[in-house]
């Protein structure tokens, strides 16, 4: 477990980076940054449930065996064992890896589709929050991997994303995440989702980090609710519209959205390793296709943002079991 100094160092830390107003002592005493008190709708209550940053900084990360996290982390690894566990069908082609300034395709057939595609994703193998990713014509991969031999890089299909969530903002492709855990019985439950979606400030990623939105996502029906952007000093910049593109979004219903929770299931049963996961899913005009899987820390802070997601009490005694939220909240 993380040390109590080692703990209040690192919540500094992140108190310094995340907000530049006065510390709000209240949050603090409760384990949370002082901007969840504008971030986190409904915290000003202490009897409403919140999952606060001093437990993601001491616990999160243990919850799942390192064993099990390495098969997601590493997103070549990651690509290998879907395919494996019977899953290609429900990710996108991965067309090969950068290493040393040398591209090792899958296949030479993959290389040749990925040479033909007017545009494929190059992203980091241990990248997070969009950081790093690059849209780039295929026929220039193996010339940009050999000019960055420092480069570890994976090249992957580039997704078409279901028209109705590309024109929310067509600039960059707009993914869910999907929080999913493993009761003790071994069945899966999605805890919560958001949708997110790129601005103009993000570019071609969507991730609420790096300047994008994100809305969160009923469980039951697939409804959109306003979508809602990094808390400022004093409040967090809400949207009913896309600010950019003037597009609905609150009320709106996600695609496939069955197809999408039957998948998340699906990956939980394929990798009875992880037993709490931030997958990362786009819907396309032919149903949903994982990403990725988030094992470490899967940004509890997005959903949130949106006022607790521990309404189920299977997720709240998850996280009670676990020791992320007092026992008072069973």
């Amino acid at each position: 477990m993380t040390s109590r100094a080692t703990l209040l160092r690192t919540m500094a830390r992140l108190e310094r980076r995340q907000y530049a107003g006065r510390l709000h002592p209240t949050m603090w005493r409760r384990g949370f940054l002082s901007n969840r008190w504008y971030a986190y709708p409904g915290i000003h209550d202490p009897a409403v449930p919140f999952i606060s940053d001093a437990a993601v900084e001491a616990r999160l990360r243990r919850l799942n065996h390192p064993a099990g996290a390495r098969l997601l982390e590493d997103k070549n690894v990651f690509a290998d064992v879907v395919v494996a566990r019977g899953l290609a069908a429900s990710a996108p082609e991965v067309y090969g890896v950068g290493l040393r300034g040398v591209l090792y395709g899958r296949s030479a057939e993959a290389l040749d589709r990925m040479r033909a595609a007017a545009a494929v994703v190059v992203k980091p193998l241990d990248g997070a929050g969009g950081r790093g990713v690059r849209i780039v014509a295929g026929e220039q991969v193996e010339s940009l991997v050999a000019g960055d031999p420092d480069a570890v890089v994976l090249v992957q299909e580039r997704l078409a994303q279901h028209p109705q969530l590309r024109a929310v903002h067509p600039g960059s492709l707009n993914t869910l995440r999907a929080l999913a855990i493993r009761l003790p019985d071994g069945d899966p439950v999605v805890a919560a989702a958001v949708h997110r979606w790129g601005t103009a400030a993000s570019g071609a990623v969507d991730n609420v980090s790096s300047g994008g939105l994100c809305s969160a996502v009923d469980l039951a029906s697939g409804r959109l609710g306003p979508a809602v952007g990094r808390p400022r000093e004093r409040g967090r910049p809400t949207y009913d519209r896309h600010p950019d593109t003037d597009v609905q979004i609150a009320g709106e219903t996600v695609p496939h959205w069955g197809e999408v929770l039957d998948l998340v299931g699906e990956l939980m049963r394929a990798f009875p390793e992880v037993t709490h996961v931030g997958w990362d899913v786009c819907v396309t005009d032919r149903g949903p296709l994982v990403l990725e899987g988030n094992a470490g820390v899967p940004n509890l802070n997005v959903f949130q943002f949106h006022g607790s997601f521990l309404s189920d009490p299977r997720v709240r005694r998850f996280y009670i079991d676990h020791g992320l939220l007092d026992r008072r909240h069973a």
